[in-house]
């Protein structure tokens, strides 16, 4: 009975030792990437065609410790929840936000979401996707909105690939009715093809020009 015991403690405490270890190591995987995937990713950004980062620029990582800011479901977790979700195997998504400034009036652009994947197995972190966030003042009233997203990998397995949305919006209504879009969203998601949006990137470079011109 006591050498079981021994075993039970000695699995125990190997069992807890690894998970810590494998925790520890995904952090710091984290953390290297939001690194690798910062200013050293401006070449591949523009072999794409999305906008470089520049060291002016705001930024705010999101990780692990953001738990409630990653995902709304998380925000009633407590601790034990929460591991139990990251040890759970499955890919929880991080990420970074750049801001340009709305002093910079060179630029359309203002702001950069970078969305990166966390996983306990650290070998499977990487980056999902990264937007592009331009807005344009079309009159006093009327905001011109234009979204480029580039799926380097999305939630189906598709890759490299963008997604982008053009819309304008008025400062004197308020709009709160987001059920049709999620719907939409849930829809591609569940069809297994890549995500789409209103517009196609060449379109949208074609709008980023005109943009451009007028400044």
């Amino acid at each position: 009975m006591k050498n079981l015991l021994k075993r039970l403690l000695f699995t125990f405490i190997g069992i807890s030792i690894l998970g810590i270890l494998m925790y520890n190591i995904s952090f710091w995987n984290q953390e290297r990437n939001f690194e690798k995937f910062a200013y050293d990713f401006n070449p591949k950004r523009n072999e794409i065609g999305l906008q470089e980062i520049s060291k002016n620029w705001k930024s705010k990582k999101r990780t692990w410790e953001n738990w409630k800011e990653l995902n709304d479901e998380n925000y009633n977790d407590g601790k034990i929840s929460k591991f139990k979700k990251i040890f759970s195997l499955k890919n929880i998504t991080t990420g970074m936000i750049f801001e340009t400034g709305s002093t910079d009036k060179k630029t359309n652009l203002r702001s950069k979401l970078i969305w990166l994947n966390s996983n306990i197995l650290f070998w499977k972190n990487g980056i999902e996707s990264e937007m592009d966030v331009y807005e344009r003042d079309l009159d006093s009233l009327t905001i011109e909105n234009l979204l480029i997203r580039y799926y380097f990998k999305d939630d189906n397995g598709n890759k490299d690939y963008f997604e982008v949305d053009y819309y304008q919006t008025n400062v004197n209504e308020f709009y709160f009715c987001g059920t049709p879009a999620i719907m939409e969203r849930e829809e591609q998601r569940i069809s297994g093809k890549p995500y789409f949006g209103n517009i196609t990137k060449k379109q949208a470079d074609s709008i980023l020009n005109k943009w451009d011109k007028s400044n």
